[in-house]
């Protein structure tokens, strides 16, 4: 358990080590408003501490907390920007560098992504490329970018168009899921989102 808590952090080590790989994961919405372990009366309890682990399992440094109620969007996203940075500056790999993102966490992602412009970072979006969103003209992704939601979701999710505003920043790939779970996808370490979101982070 020792050796677990020091691969989950809540912000990057002071001293990062240029051989470890580190995945930022960024949580939905009900985690700000009813805790790390909410329930949702259509999805069952959001297992936030389990997916941190089974992506601490896979190997990487996990870099994650749970938001205060209310937080925005793009202040979170400077914050994590930051971080990234600071990474990049200690040199550390952009390919060593991951960022999941779910649903209200898939937002802050892309504003990430738009604001870092890094060709090279991994980005991974749960549930997370919402229509609303392209209302914001600025807002384009970079970098190697999936995006993975069940075709239940009653939510808009379209990456097809953030794909077709991004065209020429990256790398992009859609996996559309036939698990009839709707948004609950990102409520657990579900096989069908995680091997893929690992396949799509190995080295070539």
């Amino acid at each position: 358990m020792e050796d677990m808590e020091k691969k989950i952090l809540p912000h990057i080590p002071e001293n990062p080590d240029s051989l470890k790989r580190y995945l930022f994961y960024l949580h939905g919405l009900i985690i700000e408003e009813a805790g790390i372990r909410p329930r949702s009366e259509e999805h069952g309890y959001y297992e936030y501490e389990l997916i941190l682990q089974e992506l601490a399992r896979a190997g990487f440094i996990v870099v994650s907390e749970a938001r205060k109620k209310g937080t925005e969007v793009k202040a979170y996203a400077e914050t994590i920007t930051a971080q990234i940075k600071t990474l990049l500056a200690c040199h550390i790999p952009p390919d060593n560098i991951i960022v999941v993102g779910a649903s209200k966490g898939g937002v802050i992602s892309a504003y990430v992504s738009s604001m870092l412009q890094q060709t090279g970072i991994y980005y991974i979006f749960l549930a997370g490329l919402f229509e609303k969103c392209l209302q914001d003209k600025a807002l384009r992704l970079y970098g190697k970018v999936l995006s993975i939601h069940d075709r239940a979701d009653t939510l808009s999710i379209t990456p097809a168009l953030y794909f077709q505003r991004s065209e020429g920043s990256g790398n992009f790939k859609a996996i559309l899921l036939d698990l009839d779970l709707g948004h609950g996808l990102i409520y657990r370490p579900y096989r069908e989102w995680l091997d893929p979101l690992l396949a799509w982070v190995s080295p070539a």
